[in-house]
């Protein structure tokens, strides 16, 4: 089979390997399309603790069962499903166990032909989803789903900031903040992704360029209940402009490696919440694609490539220009 590695001295290589073989209570995936992250860039430019190389690249991916082992119920056979995208969360609601970890490094991913899985790492496709569409779900949907569902608490009172609308996760959270009737504000370096964001139902952005991007943000919304923040102000003081009392920032990433700096004091005198967040479990991913077949929602794709395009398509995704998901079809 193809599959896409990255090699110990960190180059890309697209090359032939073997088929894997499968453990007793696993399953053989075909898959059929995966999607990019961030990781992956992260990952090559070795900013993961643990690296071991060479590994294939991909947590996304969607296919068809096409084999089990001998302890899996024959009905799976021929299923159509969506990875869940990681190893061993664990029993805990709050956070994962030290074992926790995402496919495509240390263990195998999903840009390759085929995987093989526990055959309780998936769900079942929704029929409405395209391959493509189902492989964009897993890493942005359940990482926006945690942060606004599960600590962000979101129903439709909230009012919402999404920074960085461009990237998957934020697309994702728009959507599902959207389909809980919440209403919805975006930050962008580029007013055509803010205006792509209102398009999709956001009431308004900011451009977080601007000094003063916070106080257009507070006379635009009066305040927010709720942050999904991928990269979180290095002066942590301007959120207090908006933020409402009891806000909760709930950040999934720091793009940039930023410092921030804050004024603790007043943080807890307004009862704020700064939460940390990554992925999510099996039971919310379960929970997210229930939730998405109800409202029938789709992942916003910027641009499709083949397997023996995922090289090209890494380099699309390290120039930042997207909107929504890069994805490959197998």
């Amino acid at each position: 089979m193809k599959a896409l590695f990255l090699n110990s001295d960190k180059t890309l290589e697209l090359k032939e390997v073997s088929i894997p073989e499968i453990g007793a209570d696993e399953v053989l995936i075909s898959l059929k399309a995966s999607a990019l992250n961030h990781r992956e860039l992260w990952i090559q430019q070795g900013l993961y603790p643990g690296m071991k190389l060479p590994c294939i690249l991909g947590a996304d991916g969607a296919g068809v069962i096409t084999k089990l082992g001998e302890n899996v119920h024959t009905q799976l056979l021929g299923k159509e499903v969506i990875l869940y995208p990681a190893y061993d969360w664990g029993d805990k609601k709050e956070y994962p166990n030290r074992n926790f970890r995402v496919l495509g490094m240390p263990d195998p991913g999903t840009i390759a032909e085929y995987i093989a899985i526990p055959s309780t790492h998936f769900v079942e496709k929704p029929t409405y989803l395209s391959f493509e569409e189902a492989a964009a779900i897993p890493v942005a949907f359940l990482t926006a789903w945690r942060a606004l569902v599960t600590l962000g608490q979101i129903d439709a009172s909230k009012k919402i900031l999404i920074t960085g609308i461009g990237g998957g996760v934020a697309q994702a959270g728009l959507a599902l903040a959207i389909a809980f009737g919440c209403k919805v504000y975006v930050t962008s370096s580029k007013q055509e992704k803010i205006d792509f964001a209102k398009q999709r139902g956001a009431e308004g952005g900011v451009n977080y360029k601007q000094e003063d991007w916070h106080l257009h943000l507070k006379e635009m919304t009066n305040s927010i209940d709720i942050v999904l923040d991928s990269s979180p102000d290095p002066v942590l003081d301007r959120y207090l402009k908006f933020l409402n009392y009891g806000a909760k920032i709930v950040a999934y990433g720091s793009t940039g490696s930023r410092k921030t700096s804050l004024n603790i004091s007043k943080f807890f005198l307004r009862h704020i919440q700064f939460i940390g967040t990554a992925m999510g479990s099996p039971k919310e991913f379960e929970a997210l694609l229930n939730f998405m077949s109800e409202h029938h929602i789709k992942p916003i794709i910027h641009a499709q490539y083949s397997l023996d395009q995922s090289i090209t398509a890494l380099v699309e995704l390290k120039k930042a220009n997207h909107i929504g998901k890069i994805v490959i079809s197998h």
